[in-house]
C-alpha cells in the first residue's frame, strides 16, 4: 500500500489552482460592474456619510439630491428631490426658498429623471451647507429614518438643529408682522378721507386681525413640529407676546425647511391681505349721496 502525499491529492490541487485563479477572474468582473455603473465607492456605506448632488440646469434652476448617474443613457436620475423657489421681498431675510418636490400638482414619485443636455454643471453639497441643514430638519419632520443599510445613507437634523429652525420661523413670522405694522403707521401721515374716530377704529380692527394671523402661524408652527393639538395652542399663546415689539431686523436669514417655509410664506401672504383691506378702508372716499329728483312744476 503506498503512503499518501498530500502534494498529490487531487483535490488539493485544484484548490490551490481555484485559490490562485478566482481572484483574477473575479477583479474584472467586479471593476466591470464599477466601471459600467459609474458607482463611486465613497457613496457605499463603508466609505463616509450622506452624499447629496446639486444639479444645474443651463437655464439657472438647480435640483438638489441624490444622484444615480449609471452612465448608460442620455439621462440622469436624482431622488429625495428639492429646488428653489423665488423668495426675493419674503421675510425670511433670504432671496430663495427650499421646496420639496412631490408636493406639486401632479404629485411626482419615483425619482427625476433629467436629460444630459440640459444640465450646465453637477457638484456636491456640503453637508454643513444652508441647504443641507434646511433638507436634514425637513426629514426630521417628516420623521425620516436613515436607514442602517444603505448606499447612499440619509442625515437627518438633530434635535438642536430643528430648534434653530423652529426659532428662525418664529423670527420670521414676527418680522412679517413689524412689516405689515409699519405699513399701516404710514396712513397716519396722510390726509384720509375719513374721520380720525373712524381711521383709529379701521386700524385698531386691522392690528387685532394682524394678531390673530401671528398666532395662527406659531400654532401651525408647533402642528407641524410634531405638537398635539393643545401643545401647539399652549406654545402659541406662549411664544406670540414674546415677538411683541422685537424687530429682528439685523438677524441674518435662514433658509428653512420647506414645510415650515410654507408657513412663514403663508402667514405673510394673510398678513398683506389684513394691510390691503385696511389701506383700502382708509383710503376709499365716502360715496356721495345723490339728491333725490325734486318734482318740477308745470308748465
Amino acid at each position: 500500500m503506498s503512503r499518501y502525499d498530500p502534494e498529490r491529492d487531487r483535490v488539493r490541487i485544484v484548490g490551490r489552482w481555484l485559490r490562485w485563479a478566482v481572484p483574477w477572474i473575479a477583479l474584472p468582473l467586479v471593476l466591470g460592474v464599477f466601471v459600467s455603473a459609474n458607482i463611486d465607492v465613497r457613496s457605499l456605506p463603508a466609505f463616509g456619510s450622506e452624499r447629496m448632488s446639486a444639479v444645474l440646469f443651463l437655464d439657472g434652476q438647480a435640483y438638489f439630491g441624490h444622484l444615480d448617474d449609471s452612465g448608460e443613457n442620455g439621462t440622469l436620475v436624482l431622488r429625495d428631490v428639492y429646488y428653489f423657489k423665488n423668495s426675493a421681498g419674503g421675510t425670511t431675510g433670504v432671496a430663495v426658498g427650499l421646496v420639496r418636490r412631490g408636493t406639486e400638482a401632479h404629485e411626482p414619485a419615483n425619482g427625476m429623471r433629467i436629460n444630459r443636455e440640459r444640465v450646465l454643471a453637477i457638484e456636491p453639497v456640503g453637508l454643513g451647507s444652508a441647504v443641507a441643514r434646511a433638507i436634514q430638519a425637513e426629514r426630521e419632520i417628516l420623521k425620516v429614518s436613515p436607514g442602517s443599510i444603505a448606499l447612499n445613507r440619509t442625515t437627518v437634523a438633530n434635535p438642536a438643529a430643528l430648534a434653530a429652525q423652529r426659532v428662525a420661523a418664529e423670527h420670521d413670522i414676527g418680522r412679517g408682522w413689524n412689516a405689515a405694522v409699519d405699513q399701516l403707521k404710514k396712513f397716519d401721515e396722510l390726509v384720509l378721507p375719513v374721520t380720525k374716530a373712524e381711521a383709529a377704529a379701521i386700524t385698531e380692527k386691522a392690528l387685532a386681525d394682524l394678531r390673530t394671523v401671528r398666532r395662527n402661524a406659531l400654532a401651525a408652527l408647533g402642528s407641524q413640529l410634531g405638537m398635539s393639538p393643545g401643545d401647539a395652542e399652549a406654545y402659541a399663546r406662549t411664544t406670540d407676546p414674546l415677538l411683541e415689539g422685537q424687530s429682528f431686523a439685523n438677524e441674518i436669514g435662514v433658509l428653512l425647511a420647506p414645510d415650515l417655509d410654507a408657513i412663514v410664506t403663508r402667514a405673510a401672504q394673510l398678513y398683506a391681505q389684513v394691510g390691503d383691506a385696511a389701506a383700502k378702508q382708509l383710503t376709499q372716499p365716502k360715496p356721495t349721496p345723490t339728491p333725490s329728483p325734486s318734482a318740477s312744476p308745470r308748465p
